[in-house]
């Protein structure tokens, strides 16, 4: 394992990317502040200098990737393990990768792979609000941090080294084959609801039954139940 921490940076998802080949397996990459921060499907993820927790994790353990499904929803089992350990409570995991406290979010999951054109690797990036009082600018679901929901700032050196050691307990549990099933069932945000899901070009209204042992998505659409996998949904709460 190797700690790399940036005070600045592009992205520290971009700087693994780049510089994999020659990183050790576990390489954790934080910063105080991205500059080109994003998250799915490219938007773009900003927070005010030392306000929040950011940082990437390289996986190139072969158990691991052969489980890259699992990757993003255990990972984020950790921030909902991290958090509880910060007295917060109702602590939920939206498929496929945000956690939300108390129904808003508060932690976004970057999963990013790179094939050649088998998969070599996997990077986890992840930005949990932690000292921010107020959020400025418009969300079409409002965010939360750790402050807000504590009242009290959190000493993000040390909250870091709490989030890499129960994310790597996580991925070991993983590796060991553990059944998640009933944990992400009882940490599943969506489970139960009906949502607007954009499934490609179409939006449609389905119900969700659940997550999957296997980290997909059970939903009911049109009378019929279908798993969907991480990338081919999103949905509007």
């Amino acid at each position: 394992m190797r700690f790399i921490h940036f005070e600045t940076i592009d992205s520290t998802n971009t700087w693994l990317k780049n510089s994999w080949e020659d990183q050790p397996d576990m390489t954790f990459v934080s910063a105080d502040y991205q500059s080109q921060g994003r998250g799915r499907r490219q938007r773009s993820w900003t927070s005010p200098k030392g306000e929040s927790l950011m940082f990437s994790l390289l996986i190139r353990d072969e158990q691991l990737l052969k489980r890259h499904q699992l990757v993003s929803l255990v990972s984020a089992l950790s921030i909902v393990r991290l958090l509880q350990q910060r007295g917060v409570s109702d602590v939920t995991v939206k498929w496929p990768n945000d956690v939300y406290a108390g129904g808003r979010k508060i932690c976004g999951i970057l999963l990013e792979g790179v094939s050649q054109p088998e998969l070599q690797c996997l990077i986890v990036g992840i930005g949990l609000n932690v000292n921010q009082q107020a959020f400025a600018g418009e969300y079409r679901h409002e965010p939360v941090s750790l402050y807000q929901l504590t009242g009290r700032r959190s000493d993000i050196s040390r909250l870091r080294q709490q989030a890499y050691q129960l994310l790597t307990e996580e991925l070991e549990k993983l590796k060991a084959d553990e059944d998640f099933r009933k944990v992400l069932q009882s940490h599943d945000y969506l489970k139960g609801r009906r949502v607007l899901a954009e499934i490609g070009q179409e939006t449609r209204e389905v119900s969700v039954i659940g997550i999957n042992p296997d980290g997909s998505l059970r939903i009911r659409a049109d009378g019929r139940e279908t798993d969907i996998t991480s990338g081919e949904i999103s949905f509007r709460v």
